[in-house]
């Protein structure tokens, strides 16, 4: 009877071990793929995507440009961006940004102009013939504060300015405070940075990106301070240890009225100037309720013939793109909160087969104005099924918007509506997930196994007593 309870119970042990893998491999398939799907998702919506950019209707002349829309936080137009690129003057954008952060007391920080910043400029510019620097006038032994000494720095265009900050704030070593320079680049991501002087005189080794000045400027917008220095165009100091007074004047002509180069929207931030670099603009405009931040480098300064450009095409070049983001791109709704996008297959519950989803709020995004809200492709981003409970609102996915193949933003998908469990569905899926657990594979293997071992154990044990019993007659 045990042997035959044995045949029996083997086999039917198999098939249900076997019908139980395959259940844990689907089941664990779709709990996998599940996971990945969040997992993704996660990494999507942690990162704003915006890959789409534009192109001015003109033919852009300077070397490298990063123009950016600080409202929406979108690039507008990019022009060799990450491209190493000699930086000249807009150097004294983190100089002055380093100091606002390193110094309490603007007014009361006093800083004396050393003899040994007069002696390495003297060198300079006649001793090795590099030819003139920009400078505000300072005499040696002259003391200024440091707000005097920004102003300085950041109007004319200062180099013993640069100099004397530097000195200052690296504890009399310039090389302390270049190092700082290139820690605070890093901190504020931008990676592609090497500054040898605070001040930005040519050296081969003095490089950075268009990307990365964006990225210095728009931190330095944000310090207290800056933007009022920045924006200022003539500033008097009053009385010094040397001088009567000095008055200093923005080289930034677009925010001068006189000047032909004026732009009403334009503030700051910072020109730079060297033959190595070409003509050179950091600036900011706001104009209609939108505000940019753009970067210029490496406009020419002289034709292909080496004939001086009569006009500053660092100004010109801004002003003609200013007046193309100004005058095109315009503020549009994409997609509204609470539009309905997709649905998703819904288990158990007997309730729904499906749940509609939706977007969870409204996105807009700067586009040009010729190009209609219609004309943006939905993709909902979603799971194949999801399980009961759902409750509405529930983050269950994220809609792609694209133009013309790039997208411009994603909005999170969320459960439009509520919808219970089913207790028999659960209990059976859960059920299910017994079925195909390790320890029930396991102990139904042992349940096997002690059931072959007892069977072979009956077997011996009867094949004995047969052995035993039978005794054999003796002839007489």
């Amino acid at each position: 009877m045990h042997c035959a309870g044995a045949r029996w119970f083997a086999p039917m042990v198999g098939n249900l071990f076997r019908k139980g893998g395959f259940q844990v491999k689907k089941n664990c398939l779709m709990v996998a793929a599940v996971f990945l799907f969040q997992v993704v998702l996660g990494s999507f919506l942690t990162v704003t995507a915006q890959a789409q950019s534009y192109s001015p209707p003109h033919e852009v002349s300077a070397q490298y440009v990063y123009l950016y829309n600080l409202d929406t936080e979108t690039l507008i137009y990019e022009k060799n961006s990450n491209e190493a690129a000699y930086p000249a003057s807009l150097t004294k954008i983190m100089t002055c940004l380093l100091a606002l952060e390193m110094t309490e007391d603007l007014d009361s920080t006093l800083l004396t102009y050393p003899l040994y910043i007069q002696d390495f400029l003297y060198d300079y510019q006649y001793v090795k013939k590099n030819g003139a620097v920009s400078l505000a006038g300072l005499s040696m032994g002259e003391t200024l504060s440091m707000r005097q000494m920004l102003y300085a720095l950041m109007l004319p265009s200062g180099n013993e300015a640069a100099l004397i900050i530097a000195d200052y704030l690296g504890g009399g070593s310039q090389q302390t405070f270049i190092e700082m320079m290139n820690k605070r680049a890093k901190e504020l991501g931008a990676n592609n940075t090497n500054f040898v002087n605070p001040n930005g005189l040519f050296d081969e080794s003095h490089t950075t990106t268009a990307k990365d000045m964006f990225l210095i400027a728009r931190h330095a917008m944000s310090v207290p301070g800056f933007m009022d220095i920045v924006s200022t165009t003539s500033y008097e100091t009053g009385p010094t240890n040397k001088h009567d007074n000095l008055t200093w004047r923005t080289t930034n002509q677009m925010m001068v009225p006189a000047s032909s180069y004026y732009y009403p929207a334009l503030q700051g931030i910072k020109t730079g100037t060297l033959p190595q670099a070409g003509k050179c603009l950091v600036s900011t405009a706001s104009k209609d309720g939108f505000t940019y931040l753009m970067v210029v480098m490496g406009a020419p300064m002289a034709d292909s013939g080496g004939n001086a450009y009569a006009q500053d095409m660092n100004f010109s070049e801004t002003k003609r793109l200013y007046d193309w983001v100004f005058d095109t791109f315009k503020v549009k709704a994409l997609v509204e909160k609470g539009k309905y996008v997709s649905e998703v297959e819904l288990k158990l519950s007997m309730d729904k087969d499906f749940v509609q989803v939706m977007t969870a709020e409204r996105f807009t995004a700067l586009l040009p104005d010729d190009i209609e809200a219609s004309s943006v492709t939905l993709v909902p981003v979603v799971p194949e099924s999801l399980n009961a409970p759902i409750q509405k609102g529930d983050e269950v996915g994220y809609l792609r918007l694209l133009l013309s193949g790039d997208e411009v933003g994603q909005v999170k998908l969320v459960a439009a509506e509520s919808v219970a469990e089913t207790p028999v569905l659960v209990f059976l899926e859960k059920f299910k997930s017994i079925l195909g657990s390790f320890w029930f594979k396991f102990a139904v293997v042992l349940v096997v196994l002690l059931i072959i071992l007892y069977s072979f154990w009956m077997i011996m044990r009867n094949k004995r007593r047969r052995t035993s019993s039978y005794r054999p007659r003796r002839r007489l």
